[in-house]
């Protein structure tokens, strides 16, 4: 029979077994360079894009984080740029959208298959002006943007192919304004780059080429 060292021993294992499996199961979910990676977005990516019906403002690239609850955030090259000395323009004025900035965009994002997703965010955009004749600064809003994407991976994880950006805009009453904007996007995944190693290189997604539907 073992002896009474070796049960404590053997019951010492065991505990310390059940302890880690947990432990290095978080550790694999959450290691955005680890295995889920061929099929789970989660993490965060610099995506390209070529819009066409955008050649004045020669916006490219976005910054895009899939969280693991399902939801997304989103910064878009150009969104704070404004000019402080600007005044407020009517709606006619054909320079009217020139002085408008937007807010990051919020949304959500869920898993549509193996290795492709959809997401829905959104954004508040808005005129930043200071009037002559009132010294307080204007922010009076200017249209909600809702960006629709869907995608998919690429067999090694580390990109993804967007075949569709929908761009739809909105009032202050939720009613739509226009027509949609559609285009592709290709994204590369910023993988964790834990101190001393460091690359000294991005890894920077190509233009897509193909046009959405």
């Amino acid at each position: 029979m073992p002896s009474f060292l070796a049960l404590c021993r053997l019951l010492a294992l065991l505990l310390a077994l059940a302890v880690a499996a947990p432990v290095l199961h978080a550790q694999d979910w959450d290691q955005i360079n680890g295995r889920d990676k061929v099929h789970d977005p989660t993490g965060a990516w610099l995506v390209r894009f070529h819009n066409s019906d955008d050649p004045i403002l020669h916006r490219e690239f976005l910054l895009i984080v899939f969280h693991k609850g399902g939801t997304l955030t989103q910064n878009t090259q150009g969104e704070s740029g404004f000019d402080p000395a600007a005044v407020p323009l009517p709606p006619s004025d054909p320079n009217y959208g020139n002085n408008v900035i937007s807010t990051p965009l919020s949304g959500v994002w869920q898993k549509t298959g193996w290795n492709t997703f959809a997401g829905t965010l959104l954004d508040i955009e808005y005129h930043n002006s200071l009037p002559a004749a009132n010294p307080q600064p204007d922010v009076a809003l200017f249209q909600f943007t809702k960006e629709q994407i869907t995608g998919r991976l690429t067999e090694s994880g580390y990109q993804m192919v967007l075949s569709e950006v929908r761009l739809t805009h909105f009032d202050s009453d939720g009613k739509q304004i226009d027509g949609t904007q559609s285009f592709p996007a290709n994204g590369a995944r910023i993988p964790l780059e834990v101190l001393p190693k460091t690359s000294h290189t991005l890894p920077i997604p190509p233009i897509p080429t193909t046009p959405a539907p």
